[in-house]
């Protein structure tokens, strides 16, 4: 039966239960604090993500037909369904060595893992379809706008002193009290929200066939921009070079414009408020320029890997160990040991791609490259804001990704790969009426 993309269009934007569930579902990502506790290993949290995600559930299996013939139309969702079937299959090996273990309780954690995968993705599906006008689209875009500007402010109010830490003492003390609003408390989780947040509005800011709310842009962008210096996270500040110097190749006019008037609201900003400017000093100082011994440091090629030591928080030693973990079970290489399975090493490699080579096996990183690729390859030439955004915050995540597992689902109350989705949707959407 040929069904049209008007037909799978109707099904799912007439369901009204369905639209409501998106937009908390966007919000959830940026208000991620627990919405209820409950002890199945030690004290544990469900989101407000965990809830919606049965909703999205029942929705996918009640449009079963429809939905799955609306993502074969769609390179990038086509291709992460692969990837989230092929994680499906293999968290089978994750039951067979935690039952082997007798510890089926890690299985049950790396199962709502999985179960937070789909219902990012499943999130992402119905906001394709569900973007199929000028005016739903501009409500959700705005509606993340005022979010970014939101969080922004939270955490500025933390900074100044205003507003207290929101997170329960065990965050405080496991993360020595960072203040990062409501979106996390771990220093990546607010730094790539909010370069994920800073890439989606610049693309969308300069594409003049979409008429967004340019001030309140302008406001977003300033306060993500301070928010990103005060997150102290380097894996961040990695990702915000890597895109500026493709933007700046790509688009070196609009680059410029961007570079003359971000530097005079932010100056501005700053000397207005001294405090922020003193955080941001020695937040920097803190996170990266007191790591450097001396500038003997970058002379010379071998001594970048002093400073990829002291920059790097322990990285390096766990690539190592990662490493040779690999080299001495090579019966892992084809298709890994499991979906979220750590047995044998016992921790993150703070690296995708060894993880997902431990995990999902060399099978499975070609499919999440395979999927990241899907992106470059759409032609958005018609568009061309909207192809430096999406190509520009997909470099950015391909080099940070060494030094990281965040466009991943490897902690429970990391909603970064659910948002990174939704932004490329909302980048991508457009070309369906240009195409």
């Amino acid at each position: 039966m040929n069904i049209t993309n008007r037909e799978i269009l109707e099904k799912i934007t007439n369901d009204h239960l369905l639209k409501v569930v998106l937009w908390l579902l966007i919000f959830s990502y940026f208000y991620n604090l627990p919405v209820l506790y409950y002890s199945i290993k030690g004290e544990n949290e469900l989101r407000l993500y965990d809830f919606l995600g049965v909703v999205l559930f029942l929705r996918y299996f009640q449009y079963f037909k429809y939905v799955n013939l609306g993502i074969n139309k769609v390179v990038f969702l086509k291709r992460f369904r692969d990837f989230a079937v092929y994680c499906s299959i293999s968290i089978i090996l994750t039951l067979i060595f935690m039952l082997f273990k007798n510890n089926f309780v890690k299985f049950v954690q790396s199962f709502l893992y999985l179960y937070h995968m789909w219902v990012f993705f499943l999130g992402a599906v119905f906001l394709y379809f569900y973007l199929s006008n000028t005016k739903r689209y501009t409500n959700i875009f705005t509606f993340i706008t005022v979010l970014v500007l939101a969080e922004s402010i939270v955490v500025i109010g933390q900074n100044v002193g205003v507003i207290p830490f929101l997170w329960s003492d065990d965050y405080y003390i496991g993360y020595h009290g960072f203040l990062s609003g409501t979106v996390g408390p771990n220093k990546i989780v607010i730094g790539m929200t909010m370069l994920i947040s800073l890439i989606l509005l610049l693309g969308i800011l300069y594409e003049k066939k979409l008429k967004v709310p340019k001030y309140l842009i302008y406001a977003a962008i300033t306060g993500a921009v301070i928010t990103i210096l005060l997150s102290g996270s380097r894996t961040t500040y990695l990702g915000v070079g890597v895109f500026l110097v493709y933007f700046m190749v790509k688009r070196t006019a609009r680059f410029m414009q961007f570079a003359v008037m971000g530097s005079f609201f932010l100056v501005a900003i700053l000397f207005y408020n001294p405090t922020i400017l003193d955080r941001i000093s020695d937040t920097l100082n803190g996170r990266i320029i007191d790591r450097i011994d001396s500038p003997d440091d970058i002379k010379s090629a071998d001594d970048f890997t002093g400073l990829y030591e002291n920059l790097g928080a322990g990285r390096m030693e766990l690539h190592e160990n990662y490493v040779h973990f690999l080299l001495n079970n090579p019966i892992l290489w084809p298709v890994g040991q499991g979906f979220n399975n750590r047995s044998g090493i016992g921790y993150s490699a703070h690296n995708m791609y060894l993880t997902l080579i431990a995990e999902l096996g060399i099978f499975g990183l070609v499919l999440y490259f395979r999927w990241l690729f899907s992106y470059l390859v759409i032609v958005k030439r018609k568009l061309p804001n909207l192809q430096m955004a999406v190509n520009g915050i997909v470099f950015a995540m391909m080099v940070t990704l060494y030094f990281g597992e965040h466009l991943y689902v490897y902690r429970p109350l990391f909603g970064i790969l659910g948002f990174f989705m939704i932004a490329c949707v909302l980048l991508l959407a457009p070309l369906r009426n240009t195409s």
